[in-house]
């Protein structure tokens, strides 16, 4: 690695690019989902001679552009500049491996942003056959768009024979590619629908029997939610097997987030089929925005569980998640990890000659170990091994990979794994206070060696 690595205190890497992540992922299956529905009910309103429905037309695009287009764009880049501090090893084995599919996809987000501005500010300024097509050009751009991505997401759960070839093609088209396709198509219908409930309601322009004959039209995109629990199933049997154990009970943290959100998914499908498309019922703002928080934590929770079942890898079976390849395990357990992380004793304020064993071990914890475990905040060090004599501390460095599947295995000479044990046995008797005093004392060291 000769990256340098960014610490959050309390709140952790991790968890910054989960926040803004499950954020972007659900306005950008929204941008999706919307341009689908909005091109196809065009065509049945001039089809079936509804002027309610372009005239909802027309205010759902606005609400298209502000949300995607404003919101989106910020959460992207806010998405590139999280994964880029946080894991910059895996961030650059993606762009090298999939330069000209990412090049693909800003095409095609230049085309999904160029045509959806024209589609909103052309209402009744173009002919409805020309802004139709102009409809559909977004529609299909912002669904290119996803297929792409789709691939390289689903490639780091189950890169396949990438792993032999390193063909693009191998690594695109890969196992969990399809079901994953599948899944994140039918939550991009399901957001926009819900989206609709709530833009409607928030208009005042329309009444009661208005919005409620534009909600049922929106309804039917809610139902393919039932397919959720047969696609998850198809995705899962597809997935590495240890990735799959840890769904199936290996963490139960996986097992509770993918029940919760297929149960989610699946309720919120049997009430758009049978109250909203059967039974015509209305939904009020508050009913519709209940539902749009039940479908964000539905997609936080898949997306948990897509990230979590990697472990211990970021890139599956190739990368492990503190950036560390799997292929170069075996010469860094001889010549260890500080060689290779240089920029640990750097931020540290000291040379790695001149550190004492717990410093040592302290720069081991933040190259092998900060990247998931903040100090004392989420999932912190300090809470789990708090009063943990030493031999226990370096049993757990010696059978990581064995009693815990998910965490990658220590990884350096016996030297290293004794220094990270003293660090790591000073922070189970005094806590977060025991790396404030470090830091003090080499800031001292750091000061005489400047003076003399």
């Amino acid at each position: 690695m000769q990256y340098p690595i960014w610490d959050v205190p309390l709140l952790g890497g991790g968890m910054v690019i989960a926040i803004v992540a499950i954020v972007h992922v659900m306005v950008a299956h929204f941008a999706v989902g919307a341009g689908l529905f909005t091109a196809a009910t065009e065509v049945r309103a001039y089809k079936q001679n509804r002027p309610l429905l372009i005239r909802f037309l027309k205010d759902y695009s606005r609400f298209l552009v502000l949300l995607s287009f404003v919101f989106g764009a910020i959460t992207g880049v806010g998405i590139w500049f999280s994964i880029a501090l946080v894991s910059p090893e895996a961030t650059s084995a993606l762009i090298h491996q999939y330069v000209w599919g990412w090049a693909t996809e800003w095409v095609f987000f230049l085309v999904e942003i160029g045509s959806g501005y024209v589609y909103y500010y052309t209402w009744d300024r173009m002919d409805p056959k020309k802004h139709l097509i102009v409809g559909w050009i977004y529609a299909v751009s912002a669904y290119m768009s996803l297929v792409i991505i789709n691939g390289i997401l689903a490639f780091m759960l189950s890169p396949g024979q990438w792993l032999q070839t390193h063909s693009f093609w191998d690594g695109f088209f890969n196992p969990t590619y399809w079901p994953s396709l599948g899944l994140r198509t039918i939550s991009a219908f399901a957001i926009a629908a819900i989206f609709v409930a709530i833009a409607v309601n928030m208009n005042k322009g329309y009444s009661r029997e208005e919005r409620q004959e534009i909600i049922n039209e929106s309804s039917r995109w809610l139902v393919p939610l039932a397919l959720m629990l047969p696609i998850s199933l198809w995705y899962f049997s597809q997935a590495p097997e240890a990735a799959r154990q840890l769904v199936m009970g290996g963490a139960i943290a996986m097992t509770l987030f993918f029940l919760f959100g297929i149960a989610a998914s699946t309720l919120v499908g049997l009430y758009a089929y049978v109250g909203l498309v059967l039974k015509k019922r209305y939904i009020n703002l508050e009913t519709s925005i209940l539902l749009g928080a039940i479908a964000f934590i539905a997609t936080g929770s898949m997306e948990f569980v897509r990230e979590g079942i990697r472990k211990p890898y970021v890139i599956y079976d190739y990368m492990y998640s503190n950036g560390i390849l799997k292929a170069d395990e075996a010469a860094l357990n001889e010549k260890g990890v500080l060689g290779w992380a240089p920029w640990t004793a750097v931020g540290m304020g000291v040379e790695v000659e001149r550190m004492t064993p717990i410093q040592r071990g302290e720069a081991l914890y933040r190259a092998q170990c900060l990247r998931c475990h903040t100090v004392d905040g989420a999932n912190g060090i300090v809470p789990l091994i708090k009063n943990w004599p030493e031999e226990s501390i370096t049993h757990a460095l010696e059978t990581l990979h064995v009693e815990q599947y998910y965490m990658p295995p220590f990884i350096g000479p016996e030297k290293d794994k004794n220094d990270l044990t003293l660090f790591l046995r000073e922070l189970a008797e005094k806590g977060s206070a025991a790396v404030s005093r470090n830091a003090s004392a080499m800031m001292k060291t750091t000061n005489k060696e400047d003076r003399s």
